[in-house]
């Protein structure tokens, strides 16, 4: 899809992913709005893609949603992502990505606009089998991954039934400057302390780490008409240990046997010991590869925050 001129509603756009994807549809001139609870975003996300037009709301207040202007193309981005909080509120969880999701879908269908949901590789739970393909199943083992299964039912549903426009794409661990999670606690934890990090969970669990510009190439190329109907997953292909991922922090930080580093024997409730992701699908179909390394981007974010 040309989308150049295009009515983009972004919810969760003031978001990491969404500050990302907002700036890159504004290069490509499309009218982007973000729409944003600002629960979890940050104001800068805002102010820093002045272009868009910014309307802050909730995905749960329907009339509001539902009174926005028309779009040609939605991507819904807006979601609760943490596991451990949606064991303990699965029900605001549930509010948040299940009831959400559908109110954002009864607003593309009244636009008849075409949607791109943003799920998670949650769904799949623990796999047995790795590299995951997109046919695994569902196997979510954290109420976070039961709501976004349900957001994908639905979207299933709406297309079946209203004939929707829908692309449903799988995040591996998705991460890059402005980002939260494991990488920027991690550098959190050294710039207070380079002595000592400590690692929740095993430091065995595995992750699919994938750079947010690759991301968003992998969003703009499945707006595409190929893409509608399709589930894709979108990480980088590879799997890194977390306590890989801190030694290749520490190398970087020239820290190598300095750091000391600590685990503790369990990790949280819901948590998945291994992502690995196939992107074969993705590869074939929308032509995407993701291009950023991890150890490179890691250099990248480490002189950001002036660690080096």
């Amino acid at each position: 899809m040309q989308l150049k001129g295009k009515k983009i509603l972004v919810t969760g756009g003031a978001g990491f992913i969404g500050f990302h994807l907002t700036r890159k549809l504004l290069e490509l001139g499309a009218e982007v709005t973000i729409y944003d609870n600002m629960s979890n975003s940050k104001p800068e996300n805002v102010k820093d893609n002045p272009k868009a037009k910014f309307i802050k709301g909730d995905i749960l207040d329907f009339k509001k949603l539902l009174s926005l202007p028309q779009f040609d193309v939605i991507y819904h981005l807006a979601a609760q992502v943490v596991v451990p909080y949606s064991m303990e509120n699965p029900a605001i969880d549930f509010e948040t990505n299940a009831r959400g999701t559908l109110n954002v879908l009864e607003k593309a269908r009244k636009d008849k606009s075409r949607l791109l949901f943003a799920s998670s590789a949650a769904v799949y739970g623990n796999p047995a089998i790795l590299p995951t393909t997109e046919d695994y199943g569902f196997h979510p083992v954290s109420c976070y991954g039961l709501s976004k299964v349900v957001g994908e039912e639905y979207c299933q549903m709406y297309t079946q039934q209203y004939g929707l426009n829908i692309t449903i794409l799988r995040f591996a661990n998705v991460y890059g400057s402005r980002c939260h999670g494991v990488i920027h606690d991690f550098l959190d934890k050294l710039q207070k302390d380079p002595s000592k990090l400590a690692i929740i969970g095993t430091g065995q669990q595995a992750r699919d780490l994938v750079n947010v510009a690759d991301i968003v190439e992998a969003l703009v190329l499945a707006s595409d008409e190929k893409a509608i109907s399709k589930t894709y997953n979108l990480g980088f292909g590879e799997t890194t240990t977390i306590i890989d991922l801190a030694k290749m922090m520490l190398k970087i930080l020239n820290l190598t046997n300095k750091t000391f580093i600590s685990t503790t024997s369990s990790s949280w409730q819901g948590d998945i010991n291994t992502i690995w992701f196939d992107i074969t699908k993705a590869k074939t179909e929308l032509g995407w590869t993701p291009k950023i390394r991890l150890e490179d981007h890691l250099r990248t974010l480490i002189v950001e925050r002036k660690m080096i």
